[in-house]
């Protein structure tokens, strides 16, 4: 979309009904951004008086609860009156009457979370649309409270920054990480991190910012971020840009749709190291061989991508089912970083052993068990003719009724969880977009759909192949003087009434 006006220029991707580009550029400078992954929404355990949930216990008295009603209204029914009991953390979310037999503990839960708060996040598209420097896009971003997101900005004077911005709560560490006691304010947030102390860059020493939806900070930020951030991304994305010279439009385009698997790079040698090829037997050589002789590229007719893809998983499961075996669902387990760096660490490995069995098992033990009931999996995949990375990933775009006869199925397309081309099964990069600041700003994107919503129509699903194929447009930022190119295809006028 573009917005043109006397005072700005903008051209980028929106969402439906907003007024502003979202992620962008206009005359002056260009903005994007990622998810924060930040936790700001914990659940705390409401203890009620009685049924009524008219009191509950918070700092050892019986506190009023406020209650919301709502009437919802039923064809041929009568009208369903739901109420929700709000406490000092917030609505009570899950009780009683939520999932029938599902919550047999009849505990109740209340849920904190950040986007309950009032805020108006339309600011910060508002400003960027008009922004021409650095100044402008600080007195942006600061508008933007949740959900929270890393802004990355560059302006053509040659300033750049990222900003991982939000209203964050200050929490210590592992606060939020499970259900919490809300029966005093030991547990609630005790206030929000000080906007000049939110994690930003603004012209650093070596020459770019980044963001893949790595960890913001290092160890020495004093607020705690949460468990999960996965690196392998980002740590390509820094290695490619450290490495980069005389930065053209191509080479963006290649770094967006990179298939390099740096995570392959840094396990691959725990499995060459620790599977017994001795013990192989001759189909299990073949598809050793696979993964030995794989350049590590996530690519379109990769078996090597698919024959690693399965085996990290049934490693990951070797070496955690057995101890998570009697845990309670849904739990999560180590995230694969986690796991990679516990056994490039110490081939002792306390979660190693199998603890059902009476011996002690190695970490080539469990490698090679591994590797045999990969080959299995294999084995079924190679004749069903799904061993190739794209046909086993099986990427779609699908419409959102989710409908097959709707939606773009089995994309010839590289890439992965852990790639910079981030596509899996049913996820992908929705914006890829370049902008060279030059003093004509230069700009190309694309998006896996087309410019109609009726599947009957040919432009339907007209950008998919060349979004799979790594191909981009020019993105025309149409200027006043352009208004009679013969690239405009029809105008539409609006007269007062």
């Amino acid at each position: 979309m573009q917005l043109s006006t006397p005072s700005f220029n903008a051209y980028g991707a929106s969402f439906p009904g907003a007024p502003s580009i979202v992620i962008g550029f206009n005359d002056s400078c260009a903005f994007g951004f990622t998810n924060g992954g930040r936790d700001v929404r914990d659940y705390y355990e409401i203890k009620f008086k009685d049924d009524t949930q008219k009191e509950y216990w918070y700092n050892k008295q019986w506190q009023k609860t406020t209650f919301r009603i709502d009437t919802i209204f039923l064809k041929n029914r009568a009208p369903f009156i739901d109420s929700v009991a709000y406490t000092v953390f917030g609505p009570v979310m899950y009780d009683k009457n939520y999932g029938g037999d599902k919550n047999k503990s009849n505990k109740s839960y209340a849920v904190r979370w950040k986007a309950h708060d009032p805020s108006n996040e339309l600011t910060i598209f508002t400003k960027l649309n008009r922004a021409k420097n650095y100044e402008d896009y600080s007195a942006a971003v600061t508008d933007l409270r949740t959900p929270g997101q890393n802004c990355a900005f560059a302006s053509k004077n040659g300033d750049i920054a990222i900003r991982a911005q939000g209203e964050w709560p200050a929490k210590w560490k592992g606060q939020g990480d499970f259900l919490m006691p809300g029966f005093d304010s030991s547990y609630q947030w005790q206030g929000m991190i000080p906007q000049n102390e939110v994690p930003f860059q603004y012209n650093p020493e070596r020459g770019f910012v980044s963001s893949a939806n790595q960890k913001p900070t290092d160890t020495t930020y004093p607020y705690y971020l949460g468990r999960r951030y996965t690196p392998y991304r980002g740590i390509l994305v820094n290695r490619l840009l450290t490495e980069m010279n005389n930065v053209t439009l191509q080479d963006m385009m290649d770094l967006q749709t990179n298939n390099y698997n740096v995570f392959a790079e840094m396990a691959l040698p725990v499995f060459m190291k620790n599977i017994k090829d001795s013990a192989l037997e001759t189909t299990e050589k073949e598809y050793f061989n696979m993964l030995k002789n794989w350049n590590l590229q996530n690519e379109v007719g990769s078996k090597g991508a698919t024959v690693f893809e399965i085996l990290w998983n049934d490693f990951s499961d070797a070496i955690f089912k057995d101890e998570f075996a009697k845990a309670p669902s849904p739990i999560n387990r180590p995230v694969e970083s986690t796991l990679l760096e516990a056994v490039l660490k110490d081939s002792a490995f306390k979660f190693i052993d199998n603890i059902e069995t009476t011996r002690k098992e190695t970490l080539a033990d469990i490698v090679t068990t591994a590797f045999k009931n990969t080959v299995d999996s294999l084995v079924i995949l190679n004749k069903e003719g799904k061993l190739d990375w794209e046909k086993f990933k099986g990427t779609r775009v699908s419409h959102l009724t989710k409908l097959d006869v709707f939606s773009r199925l089995n994309l010839p397309i590289g890439g992965g969880t852990l790639n910079i081309n981030a596509t899996r099964n049913d996820h992908g990069p929705s914006w890829r977009m370049i902008v060279s600041l030059t003093q004509q700003t230069e700009a190309y994107g694309i998006y896996p759909g087309g410019q109609s919503g009726n599947p009957g129509s040919k432009y339907y699903d007209m950008f998919i192949d060349q979004w799979v194929a790594g191909k981009y447009y020019l993105l025309w930022l149409m200027t006043r003087a352009e208004e009679n190119d013969k690239r405009v295809k029809w105008r539409m006028s609006f007269n007062k009434s």
